[in-house]
């Protein structure tokens, strides 16, 4: 007998064998109680969750002749043993995706007619439905509407936005989601303990989580790993098999980024790409590792938000406490914008770089001196330009004018004289301040300039509205 692959070896044969959507399964087994069954169900979700398998598993119930108490097939009968095999003439499986034009469908609705001829109901399986064609969506809308008796359809698809709405309002609707982190592991431990394999934590979890959710493709890298390091089933074996960035790497490359070590950073990254790993799995496993970081940071070892052993949690949490949670999001923020540019770029190795000295150069931390010191310019050139209108009108006004306080005359005088050239000098001989120093001043001076709501010396007039009214609806946009 040749080679049977796992995903097809470990089938679930009954509903016990289906992982998760156990929202679906108690639904379809209260309609088997209840002889609620209805004439059409569309199963929709990502790949490998399991939509197949369960519209296989529910054709078994419907037309087994031994069901248990709680309606489980019993995989014994001629019925459940011929669609396990897959060559029972009522369940009739089509692909959509290469059978999907309306003479197909014409003929699937001749043989519908028919009733079936070992059991009780004829099941037709349409998978990947939305890929037929608009004409052959509308020639099955009649039988999927009023179909005979005998016979239910059960379609499933990845892509349900692409199914006409009058096929959705004529099924039940069973929405399948992706599989949990534990379900895998569970799942993935039975199997190589099935074949006889052990397999340690730490690579169940790197397998779990390349799957991204979907057995299907978890159950396939198990395969493949089995096969790459003969049956070796640990950490390093799996994730050489992967092509996996290390994650001393990942920190070390992060440390570069945070202390604005540019050169460092490239070298590591250089490393990386020679060794041949792709740009676009070095941005995936950044992004996840930059994630890792970003929940422990916010959230901390104990939420049981991350599904780690405790060292490899502490770990991280280590690496956290060195980074800022800006840091951390620009640095999401940077590569996942990469991953767009990459897809229409002619140089990805070129993109990746300058993305790597964006978040490496010493002037992205200046950007925040410059924008303070610019929002703080802006704030003083209101005020100075508010002062020249309220100026101009007490000249203007000479009443006004002389209501003016001595106490302000003289601050006038004492703000108008200028120190010496030579205090001048020794004073920019002695220092010069740094950018966080300037802003500290201009802060002060803003400070100073702005009157105190107790005083009531400055009032905002209409004139000083309309005056300023363009350069406020500026600053708004």
């Amino acid at each position: 007998m040749s080679f049977l692959s796992l995903y097809r070896k470990y089938r679930p044969e009954n509903f016990n064998d289906l992982i998760g959507q156990d929202q679906v399964k108690q639904t379809l087994k209260n309609a088997l109680k209840n002889d609620r069954v209805t004439h059409a169900y569309l199963f929709a979700g990502p790949r490998g969750t399991g939509k197949t398998s369960t519209a296989k598993v529910f054709a078994k119930s419907l037309n087994c002749a031994n069901p248990s108490a709680d309606f489980e097939p019993c995989g014994e009968c001629n019925s459940c043993q011929r669609i396990e095999k897959g060559n029972s003439l009522d369940v009739i499986e089509i692909d959509a995706a290469s059978n999907r034009g309306i003479d197909e469908i014409r003929e699937l609705r001749e043989k519908v007619k028919f009733y079936p001829g070992e059991g009780k109901y004829k099941v037709y399986i349409i998978d990947e439905v939305h890929m037929l064609t608009k004409g052959a969506f509308n020639a099955l809308l009649k039988t999927l509407e009023e179909p005979p008796e005998s016979v239910v359809f059960i379609l499933a698809t990845t892509e349900p936005h692409k199914v006409i709405t009058t096929i959705l309002s004529r099924c039940q609707r069973f929405d399948f989601s992706l599989l949990t982190l534990n379900d895998l592991k569970k799942r993935l431990k039975y199997i190589a303990d099935s074949e006889g394999y052990k397999i340690d934590k730490k690579a169940l979890d790197i397998l779990a989580r390349s799957a991204r959710g979907g057995m299907r493709d978890a159950i396939s890298l198990l395969d493949q790993a089995i096969s790459f390091s003969d049956g070796n089933l640990n950490a390093k074996e799996i994730s050489r098999m992967l092509g996996r960035i290390n994650k001393k790497d990942l920190k070390e490359f992060l440390i570069n980024l945070s202390q604005k070590e540019g050169q460092q950073a490239l070298e590591l990254l250089d490393k990386q790409l020679e060794s041949g790993l792709g740009i676009e799995r070095f941005s995936d496993e950044l992004i996840e590792y930059c994630r890792e970081l970003l929940l422990i940071k916010e959230c901390g070892i104990d939420s049981g938000i991350l599904e780690y052993s405790r060292s490899y949690l502490e770990e991280i949490a280590s690496v956290a406490a060195n980074l800022s949670t800006k840091e951390i999001t620009n640095i999401i923020d940077e590569f996942a914008s990469l991953k767009e540019k990459l897809r229409s770029s002619a140089r990805p190795r070129l993109q990746l770089e300058i993305s790597v000295i964006k978040l490496s150069s010493k002037e992205s931390s200046s950007n925040s001196l410059e924008s303070r010191l610019s929002e703080l310019e802006f704030k003083l050139d209101n005020l100075v330009k508010s002062k020249q209108s309220s100026n101009f009108k007490e000249k203007v006004d000479p009443q006004k004018a002389n209501q003016r306080s001595k106490k302000e005359k003289n601050e006038e005088k004492s703000l108008k004289k200028k120190p010496s050239t030579k205090a001048n000098k020794a004073s920019s001989k002695q220092s010069t301040p740094s950018g966080d120093d300037k802003v500290k001043n201009v802060e002060e001076e803003a400070k100073k300039s702005v009157p105190s709501k107790g005083t009531g010396k400055q009032e905002l007039s209409l004139a000083q509205v309309k005056e300023n009214w363009a350069r406020v609806l500026k600053g708004i946009r």
